[in-house]
């Protein structure tokens, strides 16, 4: 759902702050999630590609290279809905059976018990209360360990081609690496001016 229809619903159904999210990388998205009445708003992918993040510099590149058609709602992560950069490896795990699927997420499965240290039989247990909670399939459960493993290979290790890489739509109007200090004064002083452009615009209307 778009973020123009969803954040306006969520603010009439609601009687808290609301801090919009979706879509959202500079001073004019701020300025138009004021005026709808939001809080504020987050800028995920927009953070992630700034000078302080963690990210391997590789990976900002492979996200900076990106086209606004450049990411995809996968579910065959995890099989939940993941919006991801568009990837060699997110195109073979669309085109795969779920077999195969499943294959892989076993893998991923002892690789984050080796990682954690968890025992099987903790796991089995914390899968059980996922399927009670959420209403999940053996089969998504299984492939629920995908999700830190995958995010782990690209995010961390920086290997695009053994991970998958969370991305929201707005990465294709994203073309650098500023600070976080620099990010923050330049979406502050654009949406001061877009909201007193605005309002000239109106008073002399």
């Amino acid at each position: 759902m778009a973020t123009t229809l969803l954040l306006p619903s969520v603010l009439d159904a609601v009687d808290i702050p609301v801090v919009a999210a979706g879509g959202f990388f500079d001073g004019r998205g701020l300025a138009a999630a004021l005026s709808y009445g939001a809080a504020g708003v987050a800028m995920g992918t927009r953070f992630l590609l700034t000078q302080e993040s963690t990210v391997p510099d590789a990976v900002k590149q492979r996200y900076l290279s990106a086209g606004l058609d450049g990411t995809v709602v996968s579910t065959r992560v995890d099989g939940m809905p993941h919006r991801v950069l568009r990837t060699e490896l997110v195109d073979t795990l669309e085109k795969s059976s779920r077999a195969l699927g499943f294959v892989h997420a076993a893998r991923n499965a002892a690789r984050f018990k080796s990682m954690t240290g968890m025992s099987w039989s903790t796991m089995v247990r914390d899968g059980l209360a996922m399927r009670r909670g959420k209403d999940l399939s053996w089969g998504q459960v299984l492939m629920a360990a995908n999700t830190p493993m995958l995010l782990k290979s690209g995010l961390v290790d920086g290997n695009a081609q053994a991970g998958v890489l969370a991305s929201g739509q707005v990465v294709g109007m994203l073309a650098d690496l500023p600070t976080c200090a620099d990010l923050i004064e330049s979406v502050v002083s654009e949406a001061v001016s877009a909201i007193d452009a605005a309002s000239r615009t109106i008073t002399e209307r």
